[in-house]
């Protein structure tokens, strides 16, 4: 879910601010420090970005080394023997309606999930995406509809009681796009998150009682909920870099400032008080934005995304070096280690665009061969998957990552 900010236009569906967010400030610093009043909260926990890696590794896999994982695809990992140690899967949807929790009898699925990693000694790993489906949807009003909220609060302690029977290390991602629509809200209206309404407050759900009714309530209140309820689960929130935009294409645009700025927006609303952020790339292989999304087209530069194939030799631009720097002015702001999530599996190549299933992209093979600058970044681990069908996958990428995992297994990189 990497947005352009072409496609930012979705942020003004919280703000009812028409196309401001889109033409409007969006360099690093439009947001006054005031604005998002991100002050650390007495319970933000001690120690390095390197520290707090190398604990969550521990508590996750047992062992102190960079992590490998996969995601969206429930058996793919276990059927080609990949060498892994997270397995994500996203968890959305209504309970009330045909969301997760129907998915199998009394919401069993993260239950399911969660063994069968465990049974591979594997960690499982849950992101939640539900508040930016709903503006995505034509829902505005999430925050304050009483039945909505009222659901996900519910629904979100259904998933933390499964995960407290389960009873052993997990991981959630919190909430993908909807912290860059949110930033953007607030970027607009120039309203702090400890402003902007949420209704938490229902007689049946008492677990938010102590928050004040707001977004920053709301966010804490997943905190908490998720160390009563399943203490042995790590909580993290996803940084949208679209949130503070800046151009890869502009060879003087201020990559340390836009990461400072998202780190600043995340820690308002209690970031800092878990355990990891959860960070992207790109939500489909390179070679698929080329074309426009499949396209009979090609074009390096005029995709529908821009230029997405990043340089390996960090010579032009976009390319790996912008992204790291990226990182590692989050984490250091955050003082929390990143985890990425859904890097797309495409091959390298030297053309433009690919095919179906078989679509050009840099990312695997440069991660796995400059680990170590990922770690020096503030990384614990990286997860490889697909944001949508017909992208480059297990099947079809001609064991690119399975070869990759299983070099690594051999010679992991501590933290």
């Amino acid at each position: 879910m990497v947005r352009d900010r072409r496609s930012l236009v979705l942020a003004c569906a919280l703000a009812a601010c028409g196309t401001r967010a889109i033409t409007g400030d969006a360099s690093p610093g439009a947001i006054d420090a005031s604005i998002t009043d991100a002050v650390p909260r007495p319970d933000a926990a001690p120690g390095s970005v390197r520290d707090k890696a190398r604990t969550l590794a521990l508590h996750l896999t047992g062992r102190p080394d960079f992590m490998i994982g996969v995601g969206n695809d429930n058996a793919g990992p276990y059927s080609h023997q990949v060498a892994i140690d997270l397995h994500y899967a996203y968890l959305n949807g209504w309970g009330d309606v045909d969301g997760w929790p129907t998915w199998n009898a009394s919401g069993e699925y993260p239950a399911i999930f969660a063994r069968t990693a465990d049974q591979h000694a594997v960690a499982p790993w849950f992101t939640y995406y539900q508040l930016a489906l709903e503006l995505e949807n034509g829902n505005p009003g999430v925050l304050t509809d009483d039945g909505r909220m009222r659901q996900y609060l519910g629904d979100w302690k259904l998933l933390l009681g499964k995960l407290a029977t389960f009873d052993r290390p997990a991981i959630i991602s919190v909430e993908p796009d909807f912290f860059g629509y949110f930033e953007q809200q607030v970027r607009t209206t120039g309203v702090p998150p400890s402003q902007v309404a949420a209704h938490l407050r229902f007689a049946d759900l008492h677990d938010c009682d102590a928050e004040p009714e707001t977004v920053v309530g709301l966010t804490n209140c997943l905190i908490d909920m998720t160390r009563a309820i399943a203490p042995k689960v790590r909580i993290g929130f996803h940084a949208s870099r679209w949130g503070a935009w800046y151009d890869e294409l502009d060879p003087a645009a201020d990559i340390e400032g836009s990461a400072r700025e998202v780190g600043d927006f995340l820690i308002a609303l209690g970031a800092d008080r878990t355990d990891f952020v959860a960070i992207e790339t790109l939500d489909r292989d390179a070679g698929f934005w080329e074309t426009s999304g499949g396209g009979a087209t090609c074009s390096i530069t005029g995709g529908s995304r821009g230029a997405v194939y990043w340089d390996e030799q960090n010579q032009t631009l976009p390319n790996f070096d912008q992204h790291l720097r990226w990182v590692s002015a989050l984490t250091a702001r955050l003082g929390l280690p990143a985890l990425w999530w859904q890097t797309p599996l495409g091959r390298p190549a030297t053309t433009c665009g690919g095919a179906s299933g078989h679509w050009r992209d840099s990312r695997v093979h440069y991660f796995f061969t400059h680990t170590v600058d990922l770690v020096d970044a503030g990384g614990a681990g990286m997860a490889f998957g697909t944001g949508a069908g017909g992208q480059t996958t297990l099947a079809t990428d001609g064991d690119q990552l399975k070869d990759f995992a299983q070099a690594y297994r051999a010679a992991p990189i501590g933290l």
